[in-house]
This record gives structure tokens, sequence and C-alpha cells, in this order.
């Protein structure tokens, strides 16, 4: 009790010295806390993305489909026979639909505007990936209609408008060439710009049709209750079925933004580490300043542990204030931005469809990331210290004394 009055008595001695340190270890507490809330966001954001529009929370293909999936091979599709229903037969499963993925040229009068095209279910794509409320002009398509929904940008590239007719140049999964006329139905905007600029949809049974593949799909998209059960779901289809069947969380994707999660965290230590330099500053002037009192400390009786506790408790003090300042603005302000979103639709209007950039990233804090930039800071301020504290086990009480 007695080393903790002395040691708060101690850090009001010099107080601008103080909170200069504990301003310093508040900053780097706040950045890291906003840091991680934002990653965490972004990874929310794209996981999104990815599962309303690219995998489901279950993706099923064929094995030479999944291996040569940007050759867009047709002829590598699913059979969706009553058998392969069946072996879907799973209460968690919410909804389920095929998709055929294919490359296209498009235009009305020269036919040289690549762009990529997916089937669907227009119904069962209402609940999967909301387009039905992604339509900015026009409206939804609906099975059996030869028509499409373009993304905004890829409307503005073909300089059509809904109501215009719009001629597709593809090839059929037995490598024929074919072609059809659609109408544009209406328009869409995920607000992603690589997809907004080269996406349109088409009803399944229009594009079964068109590509020689009645009664198959290139895909098969799951949507299930309960999210973190997707790999256990994935392992017991894939027991029935002679197919590749893949969860969401092992996307390239999301495993590539995990992996910069990790290396973040590295950036995070240096931030913390460079503002706790203040701190070893701090404490190798309080040595200094207080050498002669160190020595008559020692001298009355107290020994090396009590003192380097003494100093240990005061660069704490410092750590706790600084560290509890850094989470109550850290938390605040990603609190804040959790409901208010950053706006990078400037950064997601030039993203590509390989990267799904939603134009809103919503700040994902938890109070374990507080807590833990908060012991984070404390913990680090304290070893911090005790390197310069340590010269005080080697100060010789005679010689303390006769320090000026």
């Amino acid at each position: 009790m007695m080393l903790l009055k002395l040691a708060y008595r101690n850090f009001f001695r010099n107080t601008r010295r103080s909170i200069i340190s504990g301003i310093s270890v508040a900053i780097a507490i706040t950045a890291i806390i906003f840091a991680r809330s934002y990653i965490s966001g972004v990874l929310v954001n794209i996981s999104g993305n990815v599962v309303k529009l690219i995998s489901g929370h279950v993706r099923i293909t064929t094995q030479e489909y999944e291996r040569r999936e940007r050759l867009l091979p047709l002829s590598e599709a699913i059979d969706l026979t009553p058998e392969f229903y069946e072996a879907l037969d799973n209460e968690e499963i919410v909804v389920s639909s095929p998709r055929i993925k294919f490359g296209v040229l498009l235009g009305e009068e020269e036919l040289s505007t690549p762009a990529l095209g997916y089937a669907i279910d227009p119904e069962k794509e209402r609940t999967i990936a909301g387009l039905d409320k992604r339509i900015t002009k026009g409206s939804y398509i609906v099975s059996g209609e030869h028509a499409a929904l373009l993304g905004t940008g890829l409307a503005e590239r073909l300089n059509v408008e809904v109501g215009d007719t719009l001629t597709i140049i593809t090839r059929t999964a037995y490598d024929s060439p074919t072609g059809i006329n659609l109408m544009v139905k209406g328009t869409f905007e995920i607000g992603i710009g690589g997809m907004d600029r080269s996406i349109f949809y088409i009803p399944l049974d229009v594009g079964q049709w068109l590509l020689d593949l009645e009664g198959r799909a290139t895909e098969f998209v799951i949507l299930i209750k309960n999210p973190s059960n997707a790999a256990n779901i994935a392992r017991e289809i894939r027991s029935r079925l002679d197919y590749s069947v893949v969860s969401f969380q092992y996307n390239p994707l999301l495993r590539y933004v995990n992996a910069a999660t990790f290396i973040f965290s590295i950036f995070y230590f240096i931030i913390l580490l460079v503002a706790c330099s203040t701190i070893a500053n701090t404490m190798i002037m309080v040595v200094f300043e207080r050498t002669k009192e160190i020595g008559m400390l020692k001298a009355m009786g107290l020994n090396n542990l009590s003192i380097t506790g003494l100093l240990t408790i005061e660069a704490g003090i410092i750590g706790i204030v600084g560290s509890s300042l850094g989470a109550i603005i850290g938390a605040a302000l990603s609190y804040w931005l959790k409901y208010q979103g950053i706006d990078i639709s400037m950064v997601s209007s030039t993203s590509s469809a390989d990267m799904p950039f939603g134009p809103i990233i919503y700040l994902s804090p938890t109070p374990w990331v507080v807590l833990g930039a908060f012991l984070f800071g404390l913990l680090a301020t304290v070893i911090v210290a005790l390197l310069p504290i340590s010269r005080v086990t080697k100060l010789e009480p005679a010689t303390a004394l006769k320090t000026v």
C-alpha cells in the first residue's frame, strides 16, 4: 500500500511528462482498436458479399469445374437429378439454388463488349443475393422470359436503357456458337465497381436452353441457418456426392484476408512499441533524476525488489491512464462507425469483381477487442519500462548519494 501511495505521488511530480507519455499510449490504443475494428468490418463486408453473390454458405461444383473455373468450362456441369437433391436433405438448409456462370459478348449492333453472365432462379435468388432489392431502374426478371438484368456500369458501357434489346453471343456446353436477343428488363447496382461493370443475370431456364444445359448447372449454392456450421454441412454433403463441396470459409479470397489480418497484428505491435518508447524515455529520466533519492531509500533499508516495484507501479499507472483513455476513445469511435459506416464508394467503384468490397464499411468492434487492446497496452508499457528500471538494481547507495 505504501508503494502504491508513493507511486501515485510520483506520478504528479512531473505532470507534463506523465501526461505526454499517457497520451502517446492512448493514441496507440485508439489506433489499434480502430484498425482491428476496421479490418474486422472489411472481413464482414467481403464475407457477406462472397456469400450472397459468389458462393453461398456452401458451394457445389464438379471437381474439374473447380480446377478450371477461370475458363468457365460449361461441359463440366452438375446433373440436377432427383438423387442430387435427395443428397441435400438437411434441416439446416434454408434455401438452395443452381446457377450457370458463362462468358459472353454483348451489344446492340457491334458485338464487342465482353461480360460475365449468370443464369439464376429468380425467386430463390431473392433470398440468396437479394437482387430484387438492388434494382435501380426497371423491374426484376421472372422465370421463362427472355430478359436480362444488367449492372449499371455494364449498361453504361453498352449505352442501353431499360426496354432496349440486347444481343448475346456465346458458346454452348458442346462448344458450338449460340446467341439470343434479350430485353433489358432492369438495371441493378451492387456497389462493387468490377461487378456492376461486367455482370448481368438471366432466368435459369432461359440460360439452360441457350447453353444446352437442360437439367444441369455449373454450380449450386446453399444458405444455411447457422453459418458457423457450414464446414460440417459441406463435409456431410461431400460424403453423399462425388462433387467438390466447399464452405464459404475456404473461399481463397477470405483466406487471403484472414492472412492479411495476421500481418496487420504485427503492425499493431509496432505502433504500440513506438508509443511505449516514450514510457521508456520517461523512466530513464525518472531513474536519472531520482538517483540520489533512490540511494537514500536503499540506505534506509528498501531492497532492490521494493524500489523496482515502486517504479514499475509508477509506469503501470501511466499505462493504465493511457490505455483507459485510448480504450474509451477507440471504443466510442469504433462503435459510432459501426452504425454510421465509412463510405469507400470511390475505392469500391474501381475494385474488381474478384475483390468484392461493398460501398460502405461498417466497423465491427467487440468488447474483447477493446479489452484486449487495453491489456496489451498496459502489459507493453510495463515491459518496456522494466529495461531502464533494471538499472536501479546496479546502484550502490553510497555512489547514488554522491550524485548531484
